[in-house]
This record gives structure tokens, sequence and C-alpha cells, in this order.
């Protein structure tokens, strides 16, 4: 330690006083601000002054980047203002950051420079503090009231300190596991705020279809697809696209889908409900026999661009799908859902007729109707009852999704479902005579 003197008397003393200033107070301010920050922004919340809370807090943000704590609660600051798309960017980074099932910090002490690795167990335990250091005696009087603490284990002495929070400053390595949680479900709620500030688009685009014959079915598929037969149907319209959240929030009031956007095919939806909102929009779910009609757009092929599946037609699970049963070979740019019509159509003007999506159809599910099916509009074997659940009595969906193979994607492939099943990839589209 180096002892500098300058001069004597009033000057000595005051440059003195001012020496012990900074050795005082500077490593109590370094070490204090970002965590007083929070504090700041977290009672400008308690009061509702939302306005003050987020200037705190993006202030806080530009001290430490990668804090989540701060990220999160400038996030909710902002949903308080209204200000979604900013609410959704914020919580969009928390998501993209690194899972510990811990909160793993990186703790930097009061004199020194080297970080340790740490978990934040207790982020305010409230202490009297009673310093013993001999110097700091000197600088800095025993203090009498409560002083707040961090409870820290650190990794590499594998002890639990308690440490007062003037004299250390963390970073978060990663979020925890039950904050990531809670950030999903926070994301989903901003984006279900975002879908309903969208508004509408209009009306929803339908394509007008002559109706005709085709060859309905495949001999190269599962046994339910079996015969190959020729069905005719009479003119009706197809709506353009899978049917959006955007839509179906306006006019049922609700959205179950697990991936929100507003221009995303709505998903996790029930027949009952795919139904419901038909019939509220004065059109119905299709037909099995219109839907394939319409899907197959003239074509006798496996695909409706041909035998061989192409990536680049449609949204199935490729090398980012979280699904085991993915193709790691192509990507087709979506992890999940895309919005409506990122595909191109097919020779009737319709999009996403495969992938993306499964679509509801009107029919129930018989594996052996094909070899009984009329040949004029069919509907479907009847049932007693409209609504049932259990046994075979399922209902029809068509096309494969985002989360299917490519031969799920024919467009001969059936599947079915009880009529109050929800799951992540299924919606729907109307048609109307």
């Amino acid at each position: 330690m180096t002892v500098v003197y300058i001069g004597r008397g009033k000057n000595a003393r005051l440059y003195l006083a001012g020496l012990l200033a900074v050795i005082l107070f500077w490593p109590v301010q370094a070490f204090s601000d970002i965590s007083k920050t929070i504090s700041a922004g977290d009672q400008a919340v308690a009061i509702k002054d939302y306005l003050k809370a987020e200037t705190i807090y993006t202030q806080a943000l530009e001290t430490d980047p990668e804090n989540y704590r701060v990220m999160k609660s400038l996030a909710e600051t902002k949903i308080a203002l209204n200000k979604f798309k900013e609410a959704d960017t914020l919580l969009g980074r928390i998501l993209a950051m690194e899972v510990f099932k811990g909160k793993n910090v990186l703790v930097t002490l009061e004199g020194e420079s080297e970080p340790l690795e740490a978990e934040l167990v207790d982020e305010t335990v409230i202490l009297k503090e009673d310093a013993k250091n001999n110097m700091r005696n000197y600088l800095t009087p025993v203090l009498t009231e409560p002083v707040p603490h961090y409870r820290f284990f650190f990794f590499k002495t594998g002890k639990m300190e308690l440490v007062p929070k003037h004299r250390a400053q963390f970073k978060y390595r990663g979020v925890p596991e039950s904050v990531r949680g809670e950030v999903i479900l926070l994301q989903g709620q901003v984006k279900m705020k975002m879908i309903e500030a969208s508004g509408s688009k209009g009306p929803v685009e339908m394509v007008s279809l002559e109706g005709g014959c085709f060859k309905m079915g495949s001999n190269k598929g599962e046994q339910d697809e079996k015969p190959v037969h020729e069905v005719c149907v009479s003119a009706f319209k197809m709506d353009k696209f899978e049917v959006t959240q955007r839509e179906f929030l306006l006019k049922m009031g609700t959205n179950m889908s697990l991936v929100k956007g507003a221009d995303l095919p709505v998903e996790s939806v029930t027949w009952i409900e795919a139904d419901e909102y038909c019939l509220k929009s004065n059109k119905r779910l299709p037909t099995e026999a219109e839907w394939e009609y319409a899907a197959r757009a003239g074509s006798l092929t496996e695909y409706y661009w041909g035998d061989e599946f192409d990536a680049s037609k449609a949204n199935f699970c490729d090398q980012a799908c979280v699904v085991n049963l993915k193709d790691n070979s192509v990507s087709d740019g979506f992890p999940a859902t895309a919005p409506v019509g990122s595909f191109p159509a097919n020779a009737f003007g319709l999009h996403d007729m495969a992938g993306n999506v499964n679509e509801w159809v009107a029919d129930w599910m018989e594996e052996k109707y094909y070899m009984v099916s009329p040949r004029k509009d069919p509907t479907g074997p009847v049932r007693s009852e409209r609504v049932m659940r259990g046994g075979t009595n399922n209902k029809i969906f068509r096309g494969g999704s985002w989360s299917n193979a490519a031969p799920e994607l024919r467009s001969a492939n059936r599947k079915a479902l009880w009529v109050d099943y929800r799951i992540e990839d299924l919606g729907f589209r109307c048609a109307a005579d």
C-alpha cells in the first residue's frame, strides 16, 4: 500500500476526506447499482407507475444485457403498457437462453477480479452485519440496520455462503426451468393479445370448384384407402387457406393453439369446435370426398404434385421438427406450423392441402366404407347420434401436418379421432354449397 501526503492543514484534511470517500463508496456503488436499479423498478411497478418502471428496467438491461430477471420484469411492464410486440421480443430472448435446473450465476465479489460459479439460492436474506476486518472497521462504521444479503452456493468450495448485496455482483448464466415455464405461459398470453389487436383481414377467401368425378383412394396405401373408386361431387366452395387463429379467435372468442400467431392455422381444435365455427360462418365442414377432390386438383398421383415427395411443397416433420420421426435430410424452414399460404397452392388455387395442420372433415370413419360408398356426393357412414365418443365412433381428418412424416401427406391418406380430441397438429377449413 502506498500513502502519499500532499501539503498540510485544511487542504490535506480535505484531500484525505475525499480519498476516504472514494475508497468507502466506490466499491459499494459498483456492486449495488444493478440491485438498487432492479429494486427501484420493482417499487415503481408496486405503485403501478409503469412508465417509470419501464425506464428503470431498460437502464438495468443496458447494464446487464443477459439478466433474464430484468428482461422478464421489463416484458411484464410493457404488457401493462400494451406494448405487446416489444414484450414478445423480450420473452423470446429469454426462451432462447440456455436452460438450467437451478439459478446458475457468475458471482464477482468485492475486491476479486475473477467471477465464481455459483447457484443463487436466495435473492434476499436480511441480517445485521458486523464487519470484523480491522481496515474496514476504520473505514466503514458497524451497521446496526438490517442488511440485505444474497445466499450463494459456490461450486468451487462446495459451501453455502451469505454475501451482502453491496459486496457482490452476479450475472445469470441461463434461465431456470421453472422460470422458462412461466415465460412460455406469459408469451402465450402476449401472443393472444397481439392476435386480438391485429383485428380482421376482411372476408375469408374461398375458391369456387365446379365439381366433377375423380378416382378416390389409393391401392398403394393402407387398407382403409382401398379400393380406388370413382366418386362425383357437385359444385362447392372451399376456403383457400386453413382457418387462422385470427379468424377463429374473433368468431369463437378463444384460441387453444399451442404455437400462437395471428396468421398461423388454428390447431388443438376439436371436431365439435371446428363444426361450430363453420356453422357460425354460414358454412360447413367439407365431406371427405369433397376434401380429397379439392386436394387432388385433378391429379392421380400420390401427392398432388407427383408420386415423389417434394419438401418444398409442404410443411412436414423436417430436420427442425421436435418429433422423433423427423427427416434430418431436408428443411422446410418451420419447426412447427407455418403462416397459412407459406407453400405453393395446388392446381385449384388451394394452399396447405398437404401439411401444416391436419384438417377435420364432416364424415364419420369406417375403414371399409369405400367398398359401399355411393358414387354421387358420398357423405360417409350414418351414425344414430351426431356426437359420440368411444369405440370406432371417430371423425376423419386429412392432409398430414408439420408433425407427420412425408407418407402421411399423401392425398389419399385417412386418419380419425374422437370428436372432442384436441391435439396440436389438427385444424380445419370450411366449405360451402
